[in-house]
């Protein structure tokens, strides 16, 4: 993805709109990409192997579809810019949206490198609270999901009896039906993708500078509240969140202040609410919203209040 943005632009003048399109068109294949491919794969696997899978696993409503989705997450490192198109794509190939729900929250904000970054920053005290704090919050955010408004739209919903193993099917048939599958999905999506993406572009190369707000309010007892509203926005993949964090934590600023800083940080941001808005509406991204700073804010006061 990065190459096609490097080809496509290398021939313009250098320039702050070169860069937005250069990143506008890496993150837009990126992310289309990871929609096709995965949609595609999910498709053919549920026709080779028939529906049972589903049923086991993130196809359940109940507790154990929720866990699986909240470690389906734990194990899925992405921003959360890419975690909508993975959504989309669990989604329509028949996850609950409990499970969808809980993968939803768990993938960008409590995958592996969001653990390893808490842990170089705050300590495997702070890594195995924020773990705890996120994979409690994902399993919420699946149980509750009809709750936050998360009903994706029918046409991202593939109904979990619709299709069935059909041994006598050649493999070449059901490739091109999941690759028809996927290429709907991607026609219904598209001008969510470039929306979002743009917003990412924009972000990217837009000069924020968190770091030196929190520095300044950091030690103030609403400082969690800032952070959040800093960091919901901000399209940060957990990977690189730690020039964001280890500054703040070197200063000393409170741990729950660092912890909702993180989680906000890499939790959410505007391109995914864009891409989420096109499966869910308005309504319901604001009540997931509501949601999200709700919580990341509610850990922080509280973390600032017990260890004080």
């Amino acid at each position: 993805s990065k190459w096609v943005g490097h080809v496509l632009t290398q021939w313009l003048p250098e320039h702050p709109i070169t860069a937005f399109l250069e990143y506008w068109i890496y993150d837009f294949v990126k992310v289309a990409l990871l929609l096709v491919l995965t949609t595609m794969l999910l498709g053919f696997v549920r026709r080779l192997v028939g529906v049972n899978w589903l049923r086991r696993s993130i196809g359940r409503s109940d507790w154990k579809g929720v866990s699986a989705g909240a470690l389906l997450g734990v194990f899925t490192p992405v921003c959360s810019c890419s975690v909508t198109p993975l959504y989309a794509s669990l989604v329509h190939a028949g996850a609950s949206r409990q499970s969808a729900g809980a993968f939803l929250f768990a993938a960008p904000a409590v995958n592996e490198f969001a653990i390893v970054v808490v842990l170089i920053a705050l300590g495997w005290q702070g890594a195995l609270m924020y773990l705890i704090l996120g994979l409690g919050a994902a399993i919420i955010t699946g149980r509750y999901a009809h709750k936050f408004g998360l009903e994706p739209c029918e046409v991202c919903n593939t109904p979990l009896m619709q299709v069935f193993h059909d041994g006598r099917r050649a493999p070449l048939r059901m490739l091109i039906e999941s690759a028809r599958e996927s290429a709907a999905l991607l026609r219904r999506l598209l001008i969510a993708l470039l929306v979002g993406t743009a917003l990412a572009a924009i972000l990217v190369n837009y000069n924020l500078r968190p770091v030196e707000v929190m520095l300044q309010i950091g030690h103030t007892w609403w400082a969690p509240i800032v952070g959040v509203l800093l960091g919901l926005p901000l399209d940060v993949n957990a990977a690189v969140a730690l020039p964001i964090l280890l500054p703040l934590a070197e200063a000393g600023l409170p741990i729950g202040t660092l912890i909702a800083v993180m989680m906000a940080t890499t939790l959410a941001s505007f391109p995914e609410a864009a891409v989420l808005k096109s499966l869910i509406g308005w309504k319901r991204l604001a009540k997931l919203g509501a949601w999200y700073f709700t919580y990341c804010t509610a850990i922080g006061l509280l973390l600032n209040l017990v260890f004080a």
